[in-house]
Parts: C-alpha cells; structure tokens; sequence
C-alpha cells in the first residue's frame, strides 16, 4: 500500500494566521507530514511569507508585495 503523505497548505489558517509560524507550529503538533508555506521577494529581495500576490486581503498594506520595499512592508499589519 502506497503511503499517502498530509500537507497543510498555508499553515493550519483557520486557527492561526496563514503562512505564520503560529500555523505551521499548530499543523506539526497535529502530526501533518508537511506544511507548505508561500515565500515572496519584496521589490529590494527580501523575503516574505505571503500566499497571495497582492497585499490587501491579508495586510493593511495596498499593491503588490514585489513592488513594494521592505521599509514599506514591515510597517504594516498582518
């Protein structure tokens, strides 16, 4: 029997912010096999955990996260 692996997608997002270390802490505790996180590049290469391209649904913030400077978005609230 082929073994079927579990993977938390964004993290466990309906108990704890997605893509935070609060989530995947919560999927390893729940014994998944995996959690996927969403990396993204801001406009000066730094890098955040976010699952959409934009900002708005998640953030305070406005625009797409790779046009924005990491001075821009580490102001913000998530």
């Amino acid at each position: 029997m082929k073994q079927i692996d579990i993977v938390c997608h964004k993290g466990a997002n309906a108990v704890a912010p997605e893509n935070t270390y609060a989530a995947a802490q919560r999927c390893i505790e729940w014994g998944m096999d995996y959690v996927e996180i969403d990396v993204r590049t801001s406009q000066d290469g730094v890098l955040y955990l976010l699952h959409d391209p934009t900002l708005e649904r998640t953030t305070n913030g406005t625009g797409y996260l790779h046009e924005r400077s990491s001075t821009y978005l580490d102001q913000l609230d998530a």
